[in-house]
């Protein structure tokens, strides 16, 4: 595991599964079948997109272009769950791991943030 692998891992199930919940009538699901797809997808996608992450941007793609590629994955990855577990379209299951991932990554960033500033 990679330095701070787990605390991102444990925000990630975290945030994306209670933004899931909060969302899923909007998106036409259950919100316990959204929270618990939200938990599965990232339970796989994560481990891959930290590594991905790790080995692409050190001195080979650049951040941006990394972010990019590993939510791109991310989203891919996590939509079938969202499908499997009641969204009642494909774009419907995009969509709604799309919105999760993007909150999740303002979770990361804000707690980034905060730690830096706590120093």
């Amino acid at each position: 595991m990679y330095e701070g692998q787990l605390e991102a891992w444990i925000l990630t199930l975290v945030s994306e599964g209670i933004v899931a919940a909060l969302l899923a009538r909007s998106f036409g699901m259950t919100p316990w079948k959204a929270a618990a797809a939200a938990v599965f997808g990232s339970l796989l996608s994560h481990p891959i997109v930290w590594w991905s992450y790790h080995e692409l941007f050190i001195g080979k793609l650049g951040y941006w272009p990394t972010f990019a590629i590993v939510e791109a994955f991310a989203v891919s990855v996590e939509a079938p769950f969202y499908r499997a577990l009641g969204a009642p379209r494909w774009s419907t299951a995009f969509a709604i791991s799309f919105v999760v991932n993007a909150a999740s990554v303002l979770a990361g960033f804000a707690m980034y943030a905060i730690q830096g500033a706590l120093g």
